[in-house]
Parts: C-alpha cells; sequence; structure tokens
C-alpha cells in the first residue's frame, strides 16, 4: 500500500529529502571506514553487505510511494547489470584508445593482485549502488514523476556534477563534464530500460575500469589498493582530464553525449510505441 503521494507537495517532498539524507549517511559511513586503508579481508564483506543492505532498503523505500512494480528475478537483474557493465566497458575502453593515440596514456607496469582486485570490485559496488540510488532512484524517478523526465534528467544530473565538486581536483568544469556525461547517460539508460540495474552496472563498471584496471584517478579519489595496470598519463588537462582523470576529458565527454544521445533517440522511439498504453513505473 502507498503511503506518499506525488500530489501532497510537504509529504513528496519529505520523503524526497529524507532519501536522500539517509543513503548518504549510512552507506556513506561504510564507505569513510572503507577508505582508512582497511585490509582486504575487511573491506571485502563489509562493501559487499554494505550494498546488499542497502538496495533492500531502497526496495522498502520504494514500497511507500509506488506499488512494487519489481518483476525482474535475479537473473534478470544479473543480466541488466551485465548491460550496463557491456557499455561502460565500451566507452571507457574507448576513451583510453583515444588517449594512447593521442600519447597521453602509457603503460608503465602491469602487475594483478588479487586482494587488491577484490577490493576495488567491492568498493565501487558500495558507490554505484549508493549514488545510484540517490540520483537516479531517488532524485530522478520522483522529479520525473512529478513533473517530467526532462526536468528529472536536468536537475538529477546537474546535482551529480555538483556533488563531485569536493572531490580532489575538481572543478566546475569537472562538475559540469559529469553531469553531461555520467549524469545523462545513467538517467536515461535508467528510464530506457526501465530499471535501476542497468546505471548501477555502468556506475560500477566505470569507477572499477577507471582505477582497478587502467590506474586512473577516480573522480579526484585516489586510492591505496594496486591497479591492474600503473600508466604514465600527460597531456592538457581539458584532454587527459587532468587531476580528476578521464572524467574531466573533453574526449570523454564527447563520447559520454554521443552514448547519451543514442539512448535518449531510443527512449524516445519506445516512448512513442507506448502511446496510448499505460505507462509504467520505474523499478
Amino acid at each position: 500500500m502507498t503511503i506518499i503521494s506525488k500530489d501532497d507537495n510537504l509529504a513528496w517532498g519529505c520523503y524526497l529529502v529524507l532519501g536522500v539524507l539517509a543513503f548518504t549517511i549510512i552507506p556513506g559511513v561504510v564507505g569513510y571506514v572503507l577508505l582508512r586503508n582497511i585490509p582486504a579481508y575487511a573491506a571485502v564483506p563489509l562493501s559487499t553487505i554494505g550494498a546488499v543492505v542497502t538496495l533492500f532498503a531502497f526496495k522498502k523505500y520504494l514500497s511507500w510511494y509506488a506499488e512494487d512494480s519489481e518483476s525482474l528475478s535475479f537473473r534478470g537483474k544479473m543480466q541488466m547489470m551485465g548491460i550496463g557493465w557491456a557499455v561502460s566497458a565500451i566507452y571507457f575502453l574507448a576513451i583510453i584508445v583515444c588517449l594512447f593515440l593521442c600519447g597521453y596514456y602509457r603503460i608503465v607496469t602491469v602487475k594483478f593482485d588479487v586482494a587488491s582486485q577484490l577490493s576495488w570490485l567491492s568498493f565501487f559496488l558500495l558507490v554505484g549502488v549508493m549514488e545510484e540510488v540517490i540520483f537516479r532512484g531517488i532524485l530522478f524517478r520522483l522529479i520525473t514523476d512529478k513533473w517530467n523526465i526532462a526536468v528529472g534528467l536536468t536537475t538529477s544530473a546537474l546535482l551529480f556534477g555538483l556533488a563531485h565538486l569536493g572531490n580532489p581536483g575538481a572543478t566546475l568544469w569537472a562538475a559540469l563534464a559529469i553531469a553531461l556525461a555520467s549524469g545523462w547517460l545513467f538517467g536515461m539508460a535508467y528510464a530506457y530500460h526501465r530499471t535501476i540495474w542497468v546505471p548501477i552496472g555502468m556506475h560500477w563498471a566505470w569507477n572499477y575500469l577507471e582505477g582497478g584496471v587502467f590506474g586512473c584517478a577516480v573522480s579526484g579519489t585516489p586510492l591505496n589498493y594496486l591497479p591492474l595496470i600503473t600508466p604514465r598519463i600527460s597531456g592538457a588537462d581539458i584532454l587527459s582530464g587532468g587531476a580528476f582523470g578521464p572524467e574531466a576529458s573533453i574526449i570523454c565527454v564527447a563520447l559520454g553525449i554521443g552514448i547519451s544521445i543514442v539512448y535518449t533517440v531510443l527512449y524516445v522511439k519506445m516512448k512513442k510505441r507506448m502511446l496510448g498504453a499505460e505507462p509504467e513505473m520505474l523499478s
């Protein structure tokens, strides 16, 4: 049974704000502990449990707003997450190839460390779940439902970019770059696939590949785990991303906007096919 109605402005506003605060503070505390450089045998289960608890709490949170429309099986959820991983893998590999061809990315060493890779994977699973729940699951979904997708997408993307301004090496350009590329892309992926599991997969894969595989700063934040590749990155900040990482690169923004346009076109075509049909709730 739903408790919160979008037509009750006060209840809707309190529900949104409290949701954002709750899903920022609780997983954020776990993330803060993980950044204290704790050993992998503690970091991996702590990150994984934090992500799973966050997802269960989000499901309960949504039940107060909308009837449960989640029809995906566990296998279906994993498939949706796999789509997200595939999109981000193609996207980030294209960026690395461009940087390599320009002479801005060079491999110094390659070393596979199991503990570090597990730590990267589990930590960025938690980050991906937390940020997608807040920015797509709550902000994008609720604002879109109350007004329209343009308002929901613009608001959630801009707030997503601004949320990274406190990171090391962040600039207004870096925040705008994240809003234009990732904020737009993740929002449209959520709208088109109608499930949060795709943007979670995208976010998780992006951060892991960026830091854990290719050894770049992740939104300006260096971690103490050993990446698969230790690179030497050079070139103008506008092209390489500088200290903030590839997310602040104009190459990343251009490619991200391109993929976002594809998703936007697919979404518009889907909506045209659905004209006259009862709209489904995002899950």
